[in-house]
């Protein structure tokens, strides 16, 4: 395996002859156009053609006129013009820069001038050679050395520039070789690490797919169903034990988004994961009876998060396991309950049966009542501890159901009070209330949670305090307080004090089965309510707060 020592090697050396290749086909190219360029340059040849004919033409000229016989006026006229068009040629043509160059343009243009300067004569002589023939020979004899001279001095600077010209191609032809060879091999160097880079990729690929291929058998080999997802929630992963569990094939989970296809897969959840989080959900109870579980965990590469993984558990046994341990824990409360808290109301109906009996006929009036007030509040203190253990047992079943009707709290908490009050003439329970309130509740339920409420208040503050209740409302929730003035709750235990069978640590002198605050608790949250607490010794405040309204369920 590569290091990144060795990777960062390979591409420098990748990137050296890329360079190369780019240099050295450029260079090539540009060297051929300049070869291209030189081969079309002119050779200077056709000036000198042109000089040669300029010089022959006016020694013809010049024998026309000087011959024994001289030619007639028009061929005369003929070679006058045939050396004008040369020499025009030489001085307004694309020659004209080349003799410019070489400093001969002067002697083109003396000849030419030369020339015009003879026409008027030739043309008013006629037939009348003798007229110019000498003064023709004379003026435009004395050019055909300089002319001579011109094109052999040109012809030299030809052959000098031609051989430099051939110097300068056979130059060009050998970096161009050069430049191709290096073009070979940093192309050949190029084309080698092309197939070994293309191997090096199947050979990755490969790799991936075994690997791909392992991972899949391990996934698919757990217990667990396993989805993963990217930064957009679409699924890129769906095992067959997720499958199993929730009864989808993979094919119609990939490449959907994974908030569409289960309620199991929250949209909130998953973007937390995508934030970094590790998300828990607690088991959720599917329809066909079963409890999942599951975990959502982020998945990073190079510091990035680039999607999630969720892993799902089928923990129905445990659950059902945790659910017959808890029933179990619960039966042993409740007989420990029963056992010490039934005793003593059941203690004081037996005593006090067997003194009426014993007295008889002896008992006056007032006797006889308070002897019966007595059973009667041990039996009502049975009542109350059986309907609070029943309701707890059914609320935690799953099995309440509120009957819900509009209720007059003011109404219901005056009944509770006088029942309070007819147990235990002696105390002073108040009731106030900042307005009508009327509610949405299931009464029968209410009257209980209130009257656990109420009778905590009572059991757990002296007979001489009063206990008060105020009722407050808003627009769309009602507020009962119940205070007393007892012992209050020390503050590291408030907590718990809703917990099932749990008992305050300053509380154990007071009979008490430690349920009455949680069932009151589970029925304020069944009608979308809850209870608080606020104490500190000498006075402790329960306050149940409702909605006015709410849906049946």
């Amino acid at each position: 395996m590569k290091t990144p020592g060795g990777y960062r090697r390979e591409v420098i050396a990748v990137g050296i002859a890329v360079l190369a290749f780019v240099v050295l086909l450029t260079f090539s190219l540009a060297r051929l156009v300049e070869i291209e360029r030189n081969t079309h340059a002119s050779s200077g040849e056709g000036i000198i053609w042109a000089l040669s004919q300029a010089q022959y033409e006016i020694h013809r000229l010049i024998l026309a006129t000087t011959l024994s016989r001289p030619a007639s006026a028009e061929e005369i006229s003929l070679r006058f013009d045939v050396v004008l068009s040369r020499l025009d040629l030489l001085e307004n043509g694309p020659m004209a820069a080349q003799l410019a160059a070489a400093g001969r343009a002067s002697v083109i243009t003396r000849a030419r001038t030369a020339l015009l300067q003879l026409e008027p004569l030739i043309a008013g002589s006629g037939p009348d050679v003798a007229r110019y023939s000498a003064r023709l020979s004379r003026t435009m004899g004395q050019f055909l050395e300089p002319l001579g001279t011109i094109a052999n001095d040109l012809m030299i600077a030809n052959r000098v520039a031609e051989g430099e010209r051939r110097s300068s191609y056979n130059a060009s032809i050998v970096q161009v070789i050069v430049s191709i060879l290096g073009i070979m091999v940093t192309g050949g160097f190029l084309i080698f690490r092309l197939v070994r880079s293309l191997g090096d990729a199947a050979a990755a690929e490969a790799q991936v797919r075994q690997e791909k291929s392992f991972l899949d058998r391990v996934m698919n080999a757990s217990g667990e169903g396993i989805a993963a997802f990217d930064r957009a929630l679409v699924c890129t992963h769906w095992n067959e034990r997720m499958t199993e569990l929730l009864g989808v094939s993979a094919g119609e989970r990939l490449g959907r988004k994974l908030p569409a296809l289960d309620p199991l897969f929250d949209e909130t959840t998953l973007r937390r994961v995508l934030l970094g989080e590790e998300v828990y959900a607690v088991p959720d109870a599917r329809e066909e009876g079963r409890y999942l579980e599951h975990l959502a965990f982020p998945i990073r590469h190079n510091g990035s998060i680039t999607g999630g993984i969720l892993v799902l558990r089928d923990v129905t046994e445990r659950h059902n396991a945790q659910r017959e341990r808890q029933l179990r824990e619960v039966y042993r409360d409740f007989v420990t309950m029963v056992s010490h808290q039934f005793r003593t109301p059941l203690a004081v109906i037996d005593s006090t049966v067997h003194r009426m009996m014993r007295r008889g006929a002896l008992m006056d009036g007032p006797e006889i009542n308070t002897r019966a007030m007595t059973i009667r509040g041990a039996v009502s203190g049975l009542s109350r501890l059986m309907d609070s253990t029943l309701t707890a047992e059914r609320i935690d079943a799953g099995q309440m159901e509120l009957r819900l009707r509009e209720t007059d709290l003011m109404q219901l908490l005056s009944d509770i009070r006088a029942r309070f009050v007819d147990l235990a003439p002696e105390r002073t329970i108040t009731l106030e209330a900042d307005g009508l309130a009327l509610l949405s509740c299931d009464q029968v339920l209410l009257d209980q949670a209130l009257g656990n409420l109420l009778g905590n208040a009572l059991k757990y503050s002296p007979p001489e305090k009063s206990v008060s209740i105020r009722i407050s409302e808003n627009d769309r929730t009602v507020s009962i307080a119940v205070t007393d003035y007892g012992v209050g709750i020390p503050v590291s235990e408030q907590g718990r004090v809703f917990e099932r069978f749990f008992r305050a640590s300053n509380a154990t002198t007071v009979k008490g089965s430690g349920i009455g605050l949680y069932t009151a608790r589970q029925i304020a949250r069944l009608h979308g309510g809850d209870i608080t607490v606020a104490s500190s010794p000498g006075e402790t405040t329960f306050t149940m707060s409702l909605p006015k309204q709410m849906e049946a369920r």
